[in-house]
């Protein structure tokens, strides 16, 4: 599990971090309970949809590069955005980039933690 998140503007870092390790079970843990995802391929995923879809971009050896984020911040919930760029082996062995600006949504929960409620990664694929 991550370290705990009590500056939702550390959000998008740990998020790269966990990704690029490839330790899903950090990157899980920066997801709220019922966290959505709009995929770049504009499917939304969440659930075990979410899961199996972040343990393919982890088995894919997914190298995310984050630009500089932009929070607008409330109380409890945070709007993020921020440029992306994401490298990716494909599961028939080949290699993709897609990039974009990603438009997400984090909550505090009843823990202080900060964490992903919706995740939209609008770009290219």
């Amino acid at each position: 599990m991550p370290t705990p998140i009590t500056d939702p503007a550390q959000l998008p870092p740990a998020f790269e971090k966990a990704m690029n390790s490839g330790n899903l079970d950090e990157v899980l843990g920066l997801l709220a309970p019922g966290a959505v995802m709009r995929t770049v391929t504009g499917e939304t995923v969440t659930g075990q949809a979410l899961r199996d879809y972040t343990a393919g971009s982890v088995a894919g050896n997914a190298q995310l590069s984050n630009g500089p984020s932009r929070v607008v911040a409330g109380d409890d919930i945070v709007f993020i955005t921020e440029d992306w760029t994401l490298e990716i082996t494909t599961p028939d062995g080949n290699w993709k980039k897609a990039t974009g600006t990603t438009a997400n949504v984090a909550r505090r929960g009843e823990d202080g933690t900060w964490r992903y409620a919706i995740l939209n990664p609008l770009g290219t694929a």
